[in-house]
């Protein structure tokens, strides 16, 4: 039995990035998370990412370690392209977790953690208009409340996401 894609990206909003982890995800599957994270970011194009977290399970402390280091080497090519981060979760033990991690390493570029995907585009349309990018802004604001994660695509699965599943 094949198991769902434990990561998507959806750019079909672009500059708006969605990400969606989902599950537990083993090493190999986190180091090409991280790898196609660093590819959007080496586009060198301002961007808003919104993660959704609502499905993962909490990662590993070899994961957290391993992302704290990519943090570290890409936080300078993060403050160039990234206007800000976006986390929904709703598990209260993840909030807690990414709350003390964020106390002690805080991203850097401006964040929030919500509960809910319109409030996480909400915030993204805001920093996309206060960044010039108007349009794009309105194009994110006009589809709030569509059952997609960020974008139009014809979806897969539950959570009715865009691209590959």
């Amino acid at each position: 039995m094949n198991r769902a894609a434990p990561f998507t990206f959806d750019d079909s909003l672009w500059p708006l990035l969605g990400v969606r982890l989902t599950g537990e995800l083993s090493r190999q599957e986190f180091e090409a998370y991280l790898d196609r994270s660093t590819q959007y970011l080496q586009r060198g194009e301002q961007h808003v990412c919104i993660f959704d977290l609502s499905a993962l399970w909490l990662l590993s402390s070899e994961q957290r370690q391993r992302h704290a280091l990519w943090l570290e080497k890409n936080a300078a090519l993060m403050r160039q392209t990234l206007l800000g981060l976006a986390y929904v979760i709703t598990s209260p033990t993840v909030v807690l977790t990414m709350s003390v991690i964020f106390h002690f390493r805080p991203p850097p570029v401006p964040y929030t953690l919500v509960t809910r995907l319109d409030s996480a585009r909400a915030w993204a349309a805001w920093h996309l208009d206060e960044a010039g990018l108007r349009a794009q802004a309105e194009r994110v604001r006009s589809q709030l409340y569509e059952g997609t994660f960020v974008g139009t695509g014809s979806g897969c699965g539950p959570a009715q996401l865009p691209g590959p599943c």
